[in-house]
C-alpha cells in the first residue's frame, strides 16, 4: 500500500521528499510499474496510430487516452483514485519524455538528516529529465553556501557540477546562474541595499533573519572532505586498490617484449 501511494505522488509531482529508507525500498517498485506502463502504453500508440489518422487523432483525442487506461493492465498496479490522473499523465506525457528510455527513470538525492530526536537522513526522489531540475538547484544551493564560507569544493560536488555542466548546452553558465540566484534568494547575498531601504518597515523580521542567515553560514562541513586528509580521496576505491596513471614528467622505462617461442626463426 504504502509503494502504491509513493509511486502515484512521485509520478504526480514529479519528485517527493522522504526518508532514505523508504525511498530505497519504492524505488524498485515504481521503476518495474513505470517499465512495464511505459511498455504498454508505446505498444498501443503504435497501434493506434497505424488504424487512425490524424485528424482522428485531433478530434478523439480524449477518447483515445480514456480507452488507453482501460487497455493498460499495468496502471491496476495503482489505487482506483490516482488510475484517472496517474495512468493520463503517463499516457500524454512520460511516453513522450522517456521515449528511448526503458529503464533508470528515478533518481535519488540525499538531503540533510531531518530536524528532530530520530535525525532520520532524508532525500528527494525524483523523475529524471524533469523540468524542476531538482538536482542542478540543490547542488547550486551547496555550491553557493561553500563560496560564501570561501570553502573549496569537494570531490563529490566537483563531480556532481562536471556532470550537470558537461552534458547540456551553455552548462557552465546555466549553473552559474542557477548558483547567483541561490546567493540571492537563500542566503540574501548582494541584497543589502534593499534590506537598508526597507528596514524602517520591518526592522524586527530582517533581524530574524539576518541571525537565521548567519547561523546557516557558520555551520561548517567535514572540513577533511574540502582541505583535509580526505581531498582526492573520495572518489578513490576502497575496494580494489588503484594507483595513479603516470604523468608527462616521469619517462616510463622501455618494455622489452621477449619472442614468442610459437614463432619459427627463419
Amino acid at each position: 500500500m504504502i509503494y502504491k501511494n509513493l509511486c502515484a505522488n512521485v509520478i504526480r509531482n514529479e519528485n517527493i521528499v522522504t526518508t532514505q529508507a523508504k525511498a530505497r525500498q519504492a524505488q524498485p517498485h515504481i521503476e518495474r510499474f513505470l517499465s512495464k506502463a511505459l511498455a504498454e502504453s508505446k505498444a498501443i500508440a503504435k497501434t493506434t496510430t497505424a488504424t487512425t489518422t490524424a485528424t482522428d487523432t485531433n478530434n478523439n483525442n480524449s477518447l483515445i487516452s480514456a480507452d488507453k487506461l482501460n487497455k493498460i493492465k499495468a496502471f491496476d498496479y495503482l489505487q482506483p483514485p490516482d488510475k484517472q490522473d496517474v495512468g493520463l499523465k503517463i499516457i500524454r506525457e512520460l511516453t513522450n519524455r522517456y521515449q528511448d528510455r526503458d529503464h533508470g527513470f528515478t533518481r535519488i538525492i540525499k538531503l540533510e538528516p531531518r530536524l528532530g530526536e530520530d535525525k532520520a537522513p532524508m532525500c528527494v526522489l525524483e523523475l529524471v529529465d524533469s523540468k524542476y531540475e531538482i538536482k542542478l538547484w540543490f547542488t547550486a544551493k551547496a555550491v553557493a553556501k561553500l563560496e560564501l564560507q570561501n570553502i573549496p569544493l569537494d570531490d563529490i560536488t566537483e563531480l556532481n557540477v562536471r556532470k550537470l555542466t558537461s552534458g547540456r548546452p551553455d552548462g557552465e553558465q546555466v549553473f552559474r546562474n542557477a548558483v547567483e540566484t541561490c546567493k540571492r534568494e537563500f542566503f540574501k547575498h548582494g541584497v543589502e541595499k534593499e534590506a537598508a531601504a526597507g528596514e524602517e518597515k520591518g526592522a524586527t523580521a530582517g533581524t530574524t533573519v539576518d541571525e537565521k542567515l548567519k547561523k546557516l553560514l557558520e555551520s561548517l562541513p567535514n572540513m577533511e572532505r574540502h582541505v583535509g586528509e580526505l581531498k582526492g580521496k573520495l572518489l578513490v576505491s576502497k575496494k580494489y586498490k588503484t594507483k595513479p596513471r603516470r604523468t608527462n614528467a616521469t619517462t616510463p622505462k622501455e618494455s622489452v617484449v621477449p619472442p614468442s617461442p610459437f614463432l619459427k626463426s627463419a
